[in-house]
């Protein structure tokens, strides 16, 4: 399947863990239910994880907090192709894809 992620059956067990629903759950107490991208409040929100090949790594510094949106748009970025990124052109698009996508 095109964009299926290595290893997502394990990711899938390991964000049932109670070692990550914690995690997750302190994560929003300590930063509010506001979307870090766009600001939108809402119940609803998406861990980001910055380094997803690392999804164990529960550095809070890896992670944003984003409304389903947000996390639709966060990941399309990620599936650009390096050699491609610098097409974008957009000085708010450079700005948001550099605060949400490490190269």
């Amino acid at each position: 399947m095109k964009g299926k992620i290595k290893g997502n059956e394990d990711k899938k067990a390991f964000r049932r863990t109670k070692c990550w629903i914690d995690f997750r759950k302190k994560l929003i107490e300590e930063r509010g239910t506001y979307c870090q991208c766009c600001g939108k409040k809402t119940k609803i929100l998406d861990c980001h994880h910055t380094d997803e090949e690392h999804y164990t790594d529960l550095n809070p510094d890896k992670f944003f907090l984003v409304c389903k949106m947000c996390h639709k748009c966060i990941s399309s970025l990620e599936m650009i192709k390096p050699e491609n990124r610098y097409k974008i052109r957009s000085k708010e698009w450079v700005d948001f894809y550099s605060k949400f996508i490490i190269t």
